[in-house]
């Protein structure tokens, strides 16, 4: 068994409820759902293979991802349901964020959607299986099974941590800099300048 490590805000819960349903009564009122986070670690064993598992929205979370990796995740399993999001590309979207996953930690993907697309992504991002949208089919696929770690997994917190400063520095000194030449003293001149 496992649970939803982030339910989706605005969709699955509201946070700070109270807050929101002061500012747009009716449109918070229109969110009855209130999911809390799962607890459960983002992995399971069957047979002899550690799968790591992302559930729909979570996908998007590093730690759900590397925290499966780090806990020996062989292969990967996310489940979804697109129903919500028909007619959109969210679906599409979501599968794109799949396949970075398999690139990003070096292991199979298999995504399975109940009415969206479903795809076998191999560990390189290259599909090889899958079914198109609202498309009912079962499939056996091998897939390959990895261990160890990528620089990705090892590494991602901490170029996480390093982008974001290196943005903060570059805005900052942007920042300076344009104060500085916006406020820096007008030379009088001369009666034959005007």
């Amino acid at each position: 068994m496992h649970d939803k490590v982030n339910p989706v805000p605005f969709g699955e819960y509201v946070p700070d409820r109270w807050f929101y349903e002061r500012i747009v009564p009716d449109f918070i009122g229109l969110i009855q759902r209130e999911y809390t986070a799962g607890q459960n670690p983002p992995f399971v064993t069957v047979d002899d293979v550690t799968v790591g598992l992302a559930i729909c929205f979570d996908v998007i979370y590093d730690s759900v991802i590397w925290d499966g990796a780090r806990e020996g995740a062989q292969v990967y399993v996310f489940q979804t349901n697109n129903a919500d999001f028909r007619g959109t590309d969210e679906n599409l979207q979501q599968l794109t964020f799949a396949r970075m996953r398999a690139i990003e930690t070096g292991r199979a993907v298999v995504n399975v959607s109940t009415v969206g697309t479903s795809q076998v992504i191999a560990p390189d991002g290259q599909i090889i299986d899958g079914a198109g949208v609202d498309k009912a089919a079962a499939a056996i696929t091998r897939v390959p099974l990895r261990e160890g770690l990528t620089p990705a997994v090892v590494l991602g917190g901490v170029l996480t941590a390093l982008i974001a400063l290196g943005a903060i520095t570059g805005l900052t000194i942007a920042g300076i800099g344009h104060r500085r030449h916006h406020h820096r003293p007008q030379t009088a001149r001369g009666a034959s300048d005007a």
